[in-house]
């Protein structure tokens, strides 16, 4: 065999391999996250839309493997998207009227190195949302129950599907949803108002309220030394840039180009230091716990506002 066969021979055998890599992982893929489509026309759609992101998250991961990136990329229910279809799941900036007080530094004397309040009792487990876009809910529900634990000793999971039923509307966000529990005096129960994803008919029973809210504030916009005050004292939910959640697994998301915008609602549980990576948030998600590092995103600190976590920043007095 001479050597230009030779290489020809070997080439489509690497391309055969690689094919076959990759169809594995697209049957992987749709297993995992019970995917399906119309008609084989789709599926084969879908299917080079995964292989052109995964080359992407291979590109990535290989820059991770040598110390150049500080997160690695993995496959989600989001890797059959192209990036424009994924943009639309999430709505655009949400609109502030300013009624609600800002917490400053000299309200809020020293902090700890390292918060984590999962560790002690404060968090209600992942929950998936479902394609609803319904984070701010989420958020909104999770630092309600966060800041009543720390009040009270009790964790109750709070209900969603009110907050989706009764106080959204255009603009969801999380301090539309905060001035709704106090202006209504409280909300239910997860159990007692269940979470179904679609906006319904409002349901609310006032007998039925199993928390409620005195005040709600607004961190300093942009202060990420404010904002990791008031997580020292109990979790805080905020805003940042769907950038983040694209595709990542685990590690710190660093990524300079992420943008500020607010389009994704998570709940700041606690903050710490990697050796190797540095200084992080810790993010509470309501994308499953299938999704980055079981349900959580860590997300670099003190970088200049990274993806604007410290921009819309919201926590209520109990």
């Amino acid at each position: 065999m001479n050597t230009k066969l030779f290489l020809a021979t070997l080439l489509g055998l690497l391309a055969y391999s690689q094919a076959r890599i990759t169809l594995a992982k697209w049957e992987a893929f749709k297993q995992e996250f019970n995917k399906s489509y119309d008609n084989k026309f789709e599926e084969r759609f879908r299917m080079q839309v995964f292989e052109d992101n995964k080359r992407i998250i291979d590109t990535h991961n290989e820059r991770f493997a040598t110390g150049e990136e500080t997160y690695e990329m993995g496959f989600n229910e989001y890797t059959d998207l192209l990036d424009k279809e994924f943009d639309c799941m999430f709505d655009g900036p949400e609109i502030e009227d300013f009624e609600f007080t800002h917490k400053d530094d000299d309200e809020l004397k020293g902090y700890n190195d390292e918060v984590d309040w999962r560790i002690l009792g404060a968090i209600t487990p992942v929950k998936q949302e479902g394609h609803f876009n319904n984070s701010w809910a989420f958020a909104t529900a999770g630092v309600v129950e966060s800041r009543k634990f720390i009040s009270t000793g009790v964790l109750l999971e709070l209900s969603k599907q009110q907050l989706i039923d009764c106080s959204s509307n255009k603009h969801d966000s999380i301090w539309r949803a905060l001035k709704y529990i106090k202006s209504k005096k409280g909300i239910e129960a997860e159990r007692a108002y269940p979470y179904r994803g679609v906006k319904g008919h409002c349901k609310f029973n006032k007998r039925l309220i199993s928390a409620s809210i005195r005040k709600y504030h607004h961190s300093s916009t942009g202060n990420e030394r404010t904002l990791a005050k008031q997580v020292a004292k109990g979790p805080v939910a905020a805003m940042i840039s769907r950038d983040a959640i694209r595709f990542y697994r685990s590690g710190v998301f660093h990524n300079p180009n992420c943008r500020k915008s607010p389009e994704y609602a998570v709940l700041i549980v606690g903050y710490g230091n990697s050796k190797s990576f540095g200084e992080y948030w810790l993010l509470k998600t309501s994308l499953g716990t299938s999704w980055g590092e079981k349900g959580y995103l860590k997300l670099a600190r003190n970088k200049n506002n990274l993806c604007g976590i410290a921009s819309r920043a919201y926590f209520p007095d109990i």
